[in-house]
């Protein structure tokens, strides 16, 4: 969720921006992720903040987020 701290420093803000329960958005930093089903409601709280966040921005970070699979290749095919 470090991805949008600057647009929502508190917990409390983006659930109201979502309309959503704070416990959701709480339940969310425990994870330390955001559900990809809720991408398009955060990138417009974020618009309706005056602030630019993309689906690009929340796939990086989600990637961001994964660990290295030491068996997986790279894209051009070398491991």
């Amino acid at each position: 969720m470090e991805h949008i701290k600057h647009i929502w420093p508190n917990m409390t803000d983006l659930a109201a921006d979502l309309g959503m329960p704070y416990t959701t958005v709480a339940s969310w930093k425990a994870r330390g992720r955001i559900p990809a089903d809720y991408d398009a409601d955060i990138i417009r709280a974020a618009r309706d903040r005056g602030e630019t966040l993309t689906f690009e921005d929340m796939a990086v970070a989600r990637l961001s987020r994964r660990s290295p699979d030491p068996g997986a290749s790279s894209v051009d095919g070398a491991a």
